[in-house]
């Protein structure tokens, strides 16, 4: 089996960085996950010829399916088939009323948060920079369910203020 040469190293570099999935200096970013789940191995040197090739199919796949910018305020991307905008705004509504309702003040930002959710709920895994790369719509329908019986069984376990009096 051939190694992967120099020029699908930098192919599957330049379309990463073009996907905005690329942190130079980091091993562990979204364009390393894209490439282990596609090949099963964690770095891009230790990849077969046709294991590059693989990831270079499918990251221009993704590169056709260009993200659309919403028109809102607070600008969600979107990818053809992925979660929309709008579950989007909705997924980060519930996290921050789950924030609201914790007893305890949690040390991890939500967007940790979100993305332990979606490891456990989804069995995806997600980054805090953009969690919802790897979601497709049917699993962002599914995230908001699990998100909303999250909230409803934090409300019951919360306090009710005023109940002393």
């Amino acid at each position: 089996m051939a190694a992967i040469n120099a020029r699908q190293i930098k192919t599957i570099y330049a379309l990463g960085n073009a996907l905005g999935i690329l942190e130079r200096g980091n091993a562990d970013d979204e364009l390393h996950a894209f490439v282990a789940a596609i090949s099963g191995k964690s770095s891009i040197k230790e990849l077969s010829s046709s294991e590059g090739e693989a990831v270079i199919v499918a990251l221009q796949k993704r590169q056709k399916e260009k993200p659309k910018r919403s028109s809102k305020t607070k600008e969600h991307m979107e990818v053809a088939g992925g979660v929309t905008a709008s579950q989007q705004r909705k997924i980060w509504a519930l996290m921050y009323q789950l924030r609201d309702l914790d007893a305890e003040p949690n040390s991890k930002p939500l967007g940790e948060r979100l993305c332990g959710i979606i490891k456990k709920e989804l069995g995806v895994e997600a980054r805090p920079q953009n969690p919802f790369a790897w979601v497709d719509f049917k699993a962002g329908a599914k995230l908001l369910e699990v998100l909303k019986g999250y909230v409803k069984s934090a409300a019951k376990a919360a306090p009710k203020v005023g109940a002393d009096l």
